[in-house]
Formats: C-alpha cells, structure tokens, sequence
C-alpha cells in the first residue's frame, strides 16, 4: 500500500489517499476479499457438515443432500461491486488502520445482494491503546467529472450519512445493540468481548468517546480533492474528541473486472 496523499491533524483526525499494486490487489481480491464475501468460515462448516450427513454410517443421503454439497463445493460469487468495495474496504482497515470486525455481517442477511442496514462498517478501531466503537460508511465510484465524487456530496453520500451517524444517537445506540447481541457468539475472554466492553466504557464516558471512518474505493487516478473538501466539512460538524477519518483507495483493476477476478483463483 502507498500513500499518495494525506493530512493528519491528530491520531483521531485525517484524511489520507492510498493506492494498491495491482498483484498485491489481485491477491486480495482472490483471497481476503473472498473470503469477507463467501463468509469462508461459516461456508466451511456448512460444507462439513453436510459431508459428515452423507458420511455418516446407515444414512442415506438423498439426491437434494448429494445436490447441494455440490452447490457448495462449486459456489461463486455473485454481488455487485459496490459489496466488493464494501468488503475491501474491510481488509484494508483490518490490515492498516487498527480496526476489526469480528463477526461477518453475510450471517445477517438473507439476500447477499442487498444493501447493508443501518452503517456499512461497524466495528471496533484501536487509538493509542484505546479500543473505540467504530461506524462507517463506504462508497465505489468511477466518477471523474466531479472531485469530489457525487457519492461522496450527495443526498446519500458519505459526508451525509457520516454526519447523521453523528446527529443521531438512537441510530448508534442500534448499532451498538447489534455488537452486544453478537458477543453471545463468543466465549468468555475472546477478543470480540474485551473490545465491546472497552468501546462501551470509553462511549459512555464524560466525553462519549468513538470513531467515524468514510471510505471511497476508486478504480480512476488519484485526485486529493476525492476526500479532503469533504473532511474539512466533516470535521467542523463532528466535534472532537470524537474520531473522524477518511480513507480514498485507488485500485488498478477496472471494478468491472473485480468480481472475475474473484470468482478465477486458478
């Protein structure tokens, strides 16, 4: 990952352009990416268990058992790019950024090729050895007419969902709901427990404490003019000492090509 262009105000606050060498971005795409999109754990015990079924000792597998073990061994994604750039997204906050998302949100939803509800990223993102609750929302565009890119200004772009994050407490309080009726996923001592209770003290706390994180994924040439308007927007409406940040990823492969990519690991 190369940095193009950034400004840093603070570890809560900046903005920062990246670009990807297009091999390091094919093997994302191949693999990380994949597996964010497939949900390759839980896609795994499927499979497993449907073998065990048609393993196990006096069974008699039936012909829709038979047909949709093969379903899974063959299965390919299919999303629209838009939930590729969401999933990058993902990699590359968990990679370089500090942030973790510990529960696949795939789980969630019963059309894979919808929208997510609520926020695209809701997670956890650790600031100098503080672990806060993270809300983010992310964009894919193509656009060049405009810098910033619509999907940045619009109605529904990324500076005004960012802002209502930020105006509406109920919103959050949902979302916050959504990560503690997670934790009962995950045994006592786990990391996804040790940060939503950090993320929870440091919320409630005197200064109400969390981080916001707009993401644009961009397959043009790079253009600092992409995000930093729209930070410096941003951040005289979001007041500190909450955390605001925005990422622009610059991606080498046509994001018509993306899901291809995806889809031949050969």
């Amino acid at each position: 990952m190369n940095v193009l262009f950034e400004h840093i105000e603070s570890p809560n606050r900046c903005y920062k352009g990246v670009s990807i060498d297009e091999q390091v971005c094919r093997h994302h795409l191949q693999n990380a990416v994949r597996d964010n999109l497939k949900d390759s754990q839980e896609w795994q015990d499927s499979l497993d268990r449907l073998r065990a079924l048609r393993d196990e000792t006096g069974f008699e597998a039936s012909d829709g058992l038979l047909a949709d073990i093969q379903a899974l061994e063959n299965e390919e994604i299919e999303v629209q790019q838009f939930r590729v750039g969401e999933a990058y997204a993902e990699v590359i906050l968990e990679q370089e950024f500090s942030c973790r998302f510990h529960w696949n949100e795939n789980r969630d939803t019963r059309n894979p090729k919808g929208n997510k509800t609520g926020a695209d990223l809701v997670g956890f993102i650790e600031v100098e050895d503080q672990v806060l609750f993270l809300f983010g929302e992310v964009k894919t565009s193509s656009e060049t007419a405009n810098r910033p890119p619509q999907v940045m200004t619009g109605a529904k772009g990324v500076e005004n969902q960012l802002r209502d994050l930020y105006n509406d407490r109920s919103k959050r309080l949902i979302l916050i709901s959504y990560l503690k009726n997670k934790m009962r996923h995950f045994p006592e001592g786990h990391q996804f427990r040790r940060d939503f209770e950090a993320s929870q003290r440091a919320y409630y706390s005197g200064i109400e404490y969390y981080h916001l994180f707009g993401v644009l994924v961009r397959d043009v040439e790079a253009d600092g003019r992409d995000i930093s308007s729209s930070y410096e927007r941003l951040k005289e409406h979001v007041l500190e000492p909450k955390g605001i940040k925005l990422l622009a990823m610059y991606l080498p492969i046509r994001k018509e090509d993306w899901v291809e990519i995806i889809n031949d690991r050969d």
